[in-house]
């Protein structure tokens, strides 16, 4: 198949490191992947630096004609055009009129918002062939708010992330003088109020009587903020046991180091990547129970859930796994195993290819 991966936004996150993989796969497996990115730096940065080729996507907004133009130039004997944002309807619909292509569109919707599309912009979204949800939770909110939509036409397809080799990273012991028999506890993403980064400084204040080290790893988007987590956890004398490495884009080579992720997200994360990171890898994690990751992650069995922004049964559900070794191994093998049997990479780009064709 010919398939035209278009990346959705001005920034590099989790879609687009989504749609980096899935076109990478696709070509793996003999399809012809042509890569389109809007014309920002931040996004073509980092396709240049993993040496990727792609196309320029002029782009301002859904009725674009340049960016109609652009895409009509090379969709006329493509199979697929798979779109990540909904910003790109209409353009990806006009320009197959334009090109005379019978290319299949295909949306992959990654937030869970309930935003009902703009009456005018129906027509495009008619047209589409699928919208593939990263979770149900994602399903549900946006056709709740679209009930004129085919259901038939809506997927779900959880997340997965494609198998990987580590590479050497530096010791977080090491770095920070950690003990061997100090449990490291682990945070990976972008450090800020919504990825419940205050409620777990909260909780650990809590557990100020046992041994710990926490180490979050990834930016804060806004600067200070790792001294405000950090004037929390004075305030029960904990703090030279909080860490913050900061930005790396090999955050995920540093998780096999960690005896127990927390992923405390008070925002309803669809279907956040870094959660199965943490299970792909057979760490013992707890996370809240309010986002796609419950579909997946069943609390007590695969991974301790809590409620959002409850600082205290946080706490009291890192307790168990410090207090616990057993149940910590138990619950990292028991997550792992799902996932090698239900949420490999492989089976996910089954899905996906299926529904393109």
């Amino acid at each position: 198949m010919k398939i035209i991966q278009i990346f959705p936004g001005k920034i590099w996150g989790g879609a687009e490191q989504y749609v980096l993989d899935l076109g990478r796969e696709l070509r793996r497996r003999g399809n012809d992947v042509i890569f389109m990115a809007r014309d920002c730096d931040t996004v073509t940065d980092h396709l240049d630096r993993d040496g990727e080729k792609y196309l320029r996507l002029p782009f301002s907004w859904s009725l674009d004609r340049s960016a109609v133009k652009a895409l009509a130039s090379v969709m006329s004997d493509a199979d697929v055009v798979h779109i990540h944002s909904v910003k790109f309807v209409p353009a990806a619909v006009m320009a197959k009129r334009i090109s005379g292509s019978n290319a299949n569109i295909v949306m992959t919707r990654h937030d869970a918002h309930r935003t009902p599309a703009n009456i005018f912009f129906r027509p495009f979204f008619r047209q589409l062939h699928n919208i593939i949800f990263v979770s149900d939770m994602a399903r549900r909110a946006w056709t709740g708010a679209n009930r004129w939509f085919p259901a038939g036409k809506c997927k779900v397809v959880l997340n997965s992330i494609p198998p990987y080799e580590p590479e050497p990273v530096e010791s977080l012991r090491d770095k920070y003088s950690i003990p061997p028999s100090t449990p490291l506890l682990l945070f990976s993403g972008r450090v800020k109020k919504t990825k419940g980064c205050e409620v777990l400084v909260k909780a650990l204040c809590q557990l100020a009587d046992r041994e710990f080290a926490m180490v979050f790893i990834g930016s804060w988007n806004h600067r200070g903020y790792d001294r405000k987590l950090l004037s929390l956890a004075a305030k029960a004398g904990i703090a030279d046991r909080i860490h913050f490495y900061g930005f790396t884009d090999k955050a995920r080579h540093f998780i096999k180091q960690a005896d127990i992720a927390v992923a405390p997200s008070v925002f309803r994360d669809p279907c956040p990547l870094s959660n199965l990171e943490f299970v792909q890898n057979g760490i013992c994690e707890i996370t809240t129970n309010n986002g796609g990751q419950a579909e997946y992650l069943v609390d007590g069995e695969t991974a301790l859930l809590v409620d959002p922004a409850d600082h205290m049964q946080l706490a009291r559900a890192i307790a168990r796994v410090l207090d616990d070794k057993e149940l910590r191994a138990r619950l990292a093998a028991a997550g792992k195993a799902y996932y090698d049997a239900n949420m490999t990479y492989d089976k996910f780009v089954d899905k996906i290819t299926a529904i393109y064709r």
